[in-house]
């Protein structure tokens, strides 16, 4: 499974991976809006939690509004997707799991 694999799921809006700066390393957004903004938000999230709870690795799902942000640290970097809060949100979390 690739990252836009992940971008055909219904009400997925986009995925990427960054580095832990949160420069972008992949990207696919199927909406208008800055996958580098994106993904140095999903970098400063895990990076904050992590600092604040004392662990080495961490996921993050925020809930808003308008959209679900889903995170998780890998060893490839950090990984996020981003969804419509009325998506298949167990669908989306077993293929970020099958691809992470």
């Amino acid at each position: 499974m690739k990252i836009e694999d992940l971008t055909k799921i219904h009400k997925v809006l986009g995925a990427g991976l960054v580095d832990h700066d949160g420069a972008l390393i992949e990207s696919r957004i199927t909406f208008d809006y800055d996958a580098e903004k994106l993904g140095a938000m999903a970098a400063r999230v895990i990076d904050r939690c992590k600092e604040s709870l004392g662990i080495e690795r961490t996921s993050v799902i925020l809930y808003t509004q308008n959209i679900v942000l889903f995170t998780r640290e890998t060893d490839k970097g950090i990984f996020f997707v981003v969804c419509q809060k009325d998506a298949n949100l167990g669908l989306v979390k077993v293929k970020i799991d099958k691809l992470t």
